[in-house]
């Protein structure tokens, strides 16, 4: 990774773990339990470098924010990244998933309700929050959402 940013949070997945690096690339181990304790092999690699957010994980495939500054879909099982969309420009992007829908909080304040489909980037609906930045990930309880921004927590509430 570029200057040690490891910065997201690796997801499991059947008998493995996914994870991305700045300045690297996306990596999928599978653990097995062996005498000493468990192996970890590599099963592939591929160009999804990941930046801060934490991907989610829904339906054999992970949603996650890129270095370039765009949205990609990669699927757990073979590598392949399925999609990536056109340039989004923000910065930074928490993402919470709940059914078959991904909400992604942007650093510049709008909530994205996305489609979570392995074969498109889809937006359903965009919500633009106050004039505060927005740099913390989502808190999600039930259908209650919270957003902390630079000067207050506000709730609401998934439709």
């Amino acid at each position: 990774s570029f200057r040690g940013m490891n910065i997201l949070t690796p997801v499991p997945y059947g008998d493995g773990v996914f994870t991305s690096a700045y300045g690297g690339r996306g990596h999928f181990f599978e653990l097995a339990q062996s005498e000493d304790g468990f192996e970890v092999e590599e099963k592939w690699t591929n160009r999804a470098q990941a930046y801060m957010s934490s991907p989610v994980v829904l339906d054999g495939h992970a949603y996650l924010y890129l270095r370039s500054k765009r949205f990609g879909c990669v699927n757990l099982e073979s590598g392949e990244v399925t999609w990536i969309s056109a340039p989004i420009g923000d910065e930074y992007w928490s993402l919470v998933a709940q059914g078959d829908q991904i909400l992604a909080l942007s650093n510049e304040g709008e909530i994205r309700l996305i489609a979570a489909d392995p074969k498109e980037y889809r937006v359903v609906d965009r919500f633009e929050l106050p004039e505060n930045n927005t740099w913390a990930h989502l808190a999600v309880d039930g259908r209650q959402v919270f957003v902390r921004d630079l000067k207050g927590l506000s709730a609401y509430v998934w439709q």
